[in-house]
């Protein structure tokens, strides 16, 4: 059974499709995991807004074909590790899903927290990164406090695209970081 990774923000048409889709991207292709996106208030059936998809191109990965769907219950309880934009996404998939807690984050707060520890395995299995979910998890509360905000990624929806594109650079280093929490390999 594969590692589901599930990313999430507000519409589902920028930051957690940039997000599952540079996580895709960059995941080495043999690594047992499968990566999804929704959104609380999800546009269901609408493609990538415009400026998203384009710094997502310009950072390597592809959204065409991209459909945003809308949250539910069982995307969050099926997912062994959710990753949100913001820690009012956090909040909401909680809501839906209260036995999530200790496998959702926000990307940001994942990535600082994974980044405190080494992972174990070279090329971890789906249960290897089950476990490193639980161990990232168990760092909560035992690492210094951060800036408010410092964990969260700004909605760019409607932004210009120089905005965008310091949002897309925050979550490409935020996925990549995670990848490196998940002690995955990259391509």
């Amino acid at each position: 059974m594969p590692f589901d990774v599930l990313f999430v923000c507000t519409g589902n048409i920028c930051r957690s499709p940039m997000a599952e889709r540079l996580f895709l991207a960059r995941v080495a292709a043999d690594a047992p995991v499968r990566a999804g996106s929704a959104g609380t208030s999800g546009l269901v059936g609408h493609a990538m807004d415009r400026p998203s998809a384009l710094v997502l191109r310009e950072l390597g990965a592809d959204g065409d074909r991209h459909q945003a769907r809308r949250l539910t219950a069982s995307m969050a309880e099926s997912a062994h590790l959710v990753l949100t934009a913001e820690s009012d996404h956090r909040a909401a998939v909680l809501r839906l899903a209260p036995m999530a807690f200790r496998r959702t984050f926000t990307l940001r707060e994942f990535a600082r927290l994974g980044a405190s520890s080494a992972a174990s395995a070279p090329s971890p299995t789906a249960d290897d990164l089950r476990v490193r979910v639980g161990e990232i998890a168990g760092l909560r509360g035992f690492t210094p406090p951060v800036a408010p905000g410092a964990d969260e990624i700004g909605d760019p929806f409607g932004a210009p695209t120089d905005v965008v594109r310091r949002v897309g650079a925050q979550i490409s280093e935020a996925v990549d970081a995670a990848i490196l929490a998940l002690g995955l390999g990259a391509r």
